[in-house]
């Protein structure tokens, strides 16, 4: 268990599980806080220049790419997928209006030195249903 900047009673962050099966609890805890969490439980490497300050509550439960994606819900970021890990780069925190989505591809499936594609959002609720072409 990992407590954040405030009294340890009201601040904390606990994850559970396998990679296919993660749950976490975070009550009023920094995102870098559950980022840093994950990653000490799991291979998950992510990189900032955001000093991912938001704050979050909540239960998360699911397989650990899609509980890493809610949780940078707001957040522009790329996620590679290899066998054994999981890299993130979370780039910025975007507009309520800015429509931009983040992408998820296996590793091996993004060629050296080109950029991510970036899915619609459209593309992105049929990723999230298992529905993706």
């Amino acid at each position: 268990m990992a407590a954040g900047g405030g009294s340890a009673a009201y601040s904390q962050v606990q994850v559970d599980g396998q990679p296919d099966a993660v749950h976490i609890e975070a009550r009023d805890v920094t995102l870098r806080e559950v980022l840093d969490a994950l990653q000490t439980k799991f291979n998950l490497r992510y990189r900032t220049d955001d000093a991912l300050e938001p704050r979050k509550t909540g239960n998360f439960s699911g397989s650990l790419q899609r509980v890493t994606a809610r949780i940078l819900d707001g957040y522009d970021f790329v996620m590679r997928i290899a066998p054994q890990s999981i890299d993130v780069l979370v780039l910025r925190q975007h507009e309520p209006d800015d429509k931009t989505v983040a992408a998820a591809m296996p590793a091996r499936a993004i060629p050296k030195g080109s950029p991510a594609p970036v899915m619609t959002a459209a593309q992105a609720n049929r990723y999230e249903r298992g529905q993706a072409r």
